[in-house]
């Protein structure tokens, strides 16, 4: 092989250690000031060049969403989470973003934009039917005061094990019992509903 190719390759190689080690150095390093609640200093080691450089615009702007989510940020989440939607993303990316912007919409009571964006997951073709199914039932029980599904949901909470499908369910529930007109159950779905998101916000970034 001519020394021009392998010194080509060798520098290849080399260049896609480096950009790795950074993409892993940076990540690692979000996500310990992510884990322990320091959420600007977070955004600010994505906003290092070799960051930038090393992470997909998608992934960026997903760890800032996370980031403002956690911090209430809303008007700054609301722009990262639309902009994950308008971006180009494969079928099977889209569905995934628009269930996580439904489910954003979904917990600020925005009917218009929740109805918008599972009119786009309906007619994506990569979309799980189950999830399609889920969204559809969480707008009819948020948006359309359906309350039917208490028993059955609270007989999946004692039964559910993921910390994350816990919380929705408490969300669910307590909105179900405030459809229902029963303030007691909600305040007490509600509160456990803040307790669990709480503790998912640190897994949803790994």
């Amino acid at each position: 092989m001519e020394p021009g190719v392998i010194a080509f390759l060798v520098l290849v190689v080399a260049y896609f250690l480096g950009t790795e080690g950074f993409r892993h150095y940076y990540e690692a390093k979000y996500q310990g000031f992510f884990e322990t609640g320091h959420y600007k200093e977070a955004i600010g080691a994505l906003d290092r060049i070799p960051a930038r450089v090393t992470m997909t615009t998608y992934r960026q702007y997903y760890l800032r969403f996370l980031c403002y989510q956690a911090m209430n940020d809303e008007e700054m989440a609301t722009r990262m989470i639309e902009l994950l939607v308008r971006m180009r993303n494969s079928a099977k990316r889209q569905a995934q973003t628009l269930a996580v912007a439904f489910n954003y919409f979904t917990q600020k009571g925005e009917k218009d934009r929740c109805k918008e964006l599972l009119a786009q997951l309906k007619t994506n073709k990569a979309a799980d039917r189950a999830v399609i199914q889920d969204c559809q039932l969480t707008y009819d029980i948020v948006f359309s005061k359906a309350h039917g599904y208490i028993d059955q949901m609270e007989q999946m909470l004692k039964k559910e094990k993921n910390p994350a499908l816990q919380g929705k369910l408490c969300f669910l529930l307590w909105k179900q019992y405030a459809n229902k007109g029963d303030k007691t159950h909600a305040k007490q779905y509600k509160r456990r509903f803040e307790e669990l998101t709480k503790t998912n916000t640190t897994q949803q970034a790994a």
